[in-house]
């Protein structure tokens, strides 16, 4: 019978080590998935914060949306730096703090950060390469709702 349990204990031994091998697989398969996203936040956020400044650029210096506009984008540079070089998981709960303390603002830099990029990103849109066709019925040609001029 000491063969048997000497067979079930190599067994178990085999198993442990199949599951811990198993186990740093995922492990590392996650972290390097968490690290690519996290790069990838942080090239978003870093977007965002051009966006903002080029929006600041478009409107005059002395406007309260300049003033705004620089200051979300420094603040936004900040974060795509942390973002660069914090533990994913402490930053989650770091920006996950902000957002439960401050809401209004948190949604309020959200929203002003999308209008930007959503503006940057229009006025940076190449032209459409081909002319209105008068064929086209989804084409406006400045006229009427009835497609009049």
């Amino acid at each position: 019978m000491t063969h048997s349990s000497d067979l079930s204990q190599t067994a178990a031994d085999h198993a442990r080590d199949l599951g811990q091998k198993a186990k740093d697989a995922v492990r590392h398969t996650a972290q390097a998935q968490a690290q690519h996203a996290q790069d990838e936040a942080a090239a978003h956020v870093q977007t965002t914060s051009d966006a903002a400044r080029a929006y600041a650029a478009e409107v005059p210096d002395d406007s309260v949306q300049a003033q705004a506009a620089q200051h979300i984008a420094g603040q936004l540079e900040q974060v795509a730096g942390h973002l660069r070089t914090a533990d994913l998981s402490q930053t989650v709960g770091q920006v996950s703090d902000f957002a439960r303390r401050n809401p209004a603002l948190f949604i309020g830099a959200a929203a002003l950060a999308g209008f930007a990029a959503a503006r940057f990103l229009k006025s940076s849109a190449p032209a459409p390469s081909q002319p209105l066709s008068a064929d086209d019925p989804w084409a406006t040609h400045g006229g009427g709702s009835d497609g009049t001029a």
